[in-house]
């Protein structure tokens, strides 16, 4: 798959908030957000919408993010949404940690089902869980 880079400054994900340190504004603390965090991820139908909105409103972040086979998609894909949806940054993603292994492997199935539409929309194969994973050097050389 060819690589596409944009910038940090054509980055949705960046004025969105993706990478502050810090609660969203709305007075939440650290702890209140990674609990928010583990709820949204449970919900399927929040988890969804915020999944869609990554991949409509945010289409250099997605190309950026997604094109790039070296990191972990999945997760990007996890957090972004979050953060579309509830404006909760990537910094409270330890969240995920409150899932059991079932929810947890229900969410990232449904970021594989986002990451493959994207793929497949590209002109990509779609690809199993093992395949999404990250791949270090040795895997891509």
């Amino acid at each position: 798959m060819e690589r596409i880079y944009h910038t940090w400054d054509q980055w949705e994900c960046y004025p969105a908030g993706l990478y502050e340190l810090h609660p969203p504004a709305e007075g939440m603390t650290a702890e209140e957000c990674r609990d928010a965090y583990a709820e949204f991820l449970r919900d399927p139908d929040r988890f969804r919408a915020g999944l869609e909105g990554v991949l409509a409103d945010w289409p250099n972040s997605t190309e950026h993010y997604l094109t790039n086979e070296r990191m972990n998609r999945i997760a990007w894909l996890g957090q972004a949404a979050m953060c579309h949806q509830t404006r909760v940054r990537r910094a409270f993603r330890s969240g995920f940690t409150q899932l059991t292994s079932s929810e947890q492997g229900a969410a990232n199935l449904l970021a594989l089902e986002y990451l493959n539409r994207f793929l497949v929309g590209r002109g990509e194969a779609a690809l199993t869980m093992d395949e999404a994973q990250s791949k270090t050097a040795a895997d891509l050389y």
